[in-house]
């Protein structure tokens, strides 16, 4: 999802920061409509453009739709 919607064809670096990907405040929005629209998760806005990386948003995922609740 972040690779489609930065316009990135190859693998996405998974620990590297997303911030670092070039993931501005609009990419952030429409990353976590998407996210909870494909999987019914909730991710607060900021995660997106701090310093986690791929790996932390993937299990912060995990735990989120393990839990059926908001991270």
């Amino acid at each position: 999802m972040i690779g489609e919607l930065l316009g990135i064809d190859e693998r996405l670096p998974a620990d590297r920061p997303l911030g670092e990907l070039g993931i501005d405040s609009l990419t952030a929005a429409q990353l976590s409509v998407e996210v909870e629209e494909r999987t019914g998760a909730t991710i607060a806005l900021d995660r997106f453009l701090g310093d986690e990386t791929l790996d932390d948003l993937v299990r912060a995922l995990r735990a989120d739709t393990a839990s059926g609740g908001s991270t």
